[in-house]
């Protein structure tokens, strides 16, 4: 029997297979408002025990990690289609077009449109 001071060790990050899963439901829900209550439904944690199993797992909060799905679909909707930076905005689920360009600027250093026509020069 352990000492009454000693606590069983409690796996701090998140299994391959829930973090599999939550990973999915992220791909698979990018276009809708995803709530740290979602994602910890998902991986059947309580929200405090996934953020904090989430983050051992990948090096960075739940919010961090959707908001960089979001602007990696939205540059590959910009290399491959001809969406407008509104309509790619919300198939990413920006609160507006201007928040999708701050956000993008900050991730990539430059803003959509000019990332859009470098990338297109590049493929001709």
């Amino acid at each position: 029997m352990p000492p009454l001071g000693d606590k069983a060790p409690r796996p701090s990050a998140l299994d391959d297979r829930r973090l599999r899963k939550v990973m999915q439901f992220v791909e698979a829900n990018l276009h809708a408002h995803i709530r740290l209550k979602d994602l910890a439904d998902v991986a059947n944690l309580s929200p405090f025990h996934f953020s904090r199993a989430f983050r051992k797992s990948t090096g960075e909060p739940p919010h961090r990690f959707v908001r960089g799905c979001r602007l990696e679909k939205a540059k590959q909707l910009l290399i491959e289609g001809d969406a407008s930076l509104a309509e790619i905005s919300l198939i990413c689920n920006f609160s507006s077009q201007s928040s999708f360009t701050r956000a993008f600027t900050r991730a990539y250093g430059a803003p959509p449109g000019a990332f859009r026509k470098a990338g297109k020069s590049r493929r001709r």
